[in-house]
C-alpha cells in the first residue's frame, strides 16, 4: 500500500470460491483503510469520496467517507467498457506485482478461515391458531410477534 500510494482500492464484492464476501474487508483491516461494502455508487467530495451502499429490502445507505478507502463493488455499478485491441497488446507487457501475506504484514499462521460444520437448516412448520374473537386474536398475535418472533 504504502510503496504504491493508493487513494482508493476497488475490490469485487465476493470470490468466485466460496463466495463469502470477506477479500475486500479483510484487506481494508489489513491496510488499516476505513471500507465500505455492497457499493453502487460513488462520488467525489471535498477531501474524500461520498457512496451510495445497498441495504436489505431495497434500502440504500450514503457514507462520507477520507481517502485513502477501500470500496467492495457491487454488479451493475457501471457500464461494461470493452478493451482495445491495442490495449490489450500494451497489457501483455506490463508487470503484475505478486505480494504474499506477509508482504502486507500478515503474520506467519494467521492466514484464513476454517469451516468448523455445514449442515442443512432445520425443516419444521410451527403453526398456531389464535381461537377467541378477532380483538383477542390479534392482541395474541401481537404478543407472539413482539416476544416470541421479535420481529415487532
Amino acid at each position: 500500500m504504502q510503496a504504491e500510494a493508493a487513494d482508493l482500492i476497488l475490490t469485487g464484492l465476493q470470490s468466485d470460491d466460496w463466495g463469502y464476501g470477506q477479500t475486500g474487508p479483510i484487506l481494508a483491516e489489513l491496510l488499516g483503510l476505513p471500507h465500505v461494502t455492497i457499493v453502487m455508487k460513488v462520488e467525489p467530495r471535498e477531501g474524500g469520496i461520498r457512496v451510495k451502499r445497498e441495504l436489505e429490502d431495497g434500502w440504500f445507505q450514503h457514507v462520507d467517507m477520507p481517502l485513502p478507502a477501500l470500496l467492495t463493488i457491487q454488479s451493475g455499478i457501471n457500464k461494461l467498457r470493452y478493451a482495445t485491441l491495442m490495449g490489450i497488446k500494451k497489457a501483455r507487457t506490463k508487470e503484475v506485482k505478486r505480494q504474499t501475506p506477509a508482504d502486507l504484514g500478515v503474520p506467519a499462521g494467521a492466514a484464513g478461515i476454517a469451516i468448523e460444520r455445514i449442515y442443512l437448516p432445520e425443516r419444521h412448520k410451527n403453526t398456531q391458531i389464535l381461537d377467541g374473537n378477532p380483538r383477542d386474536a390479534a392482541a395474541a398475535l401481537i404478543e407472539k410477534l413482539k416476544f416470541e418472533a421479535r420481529v415487532l
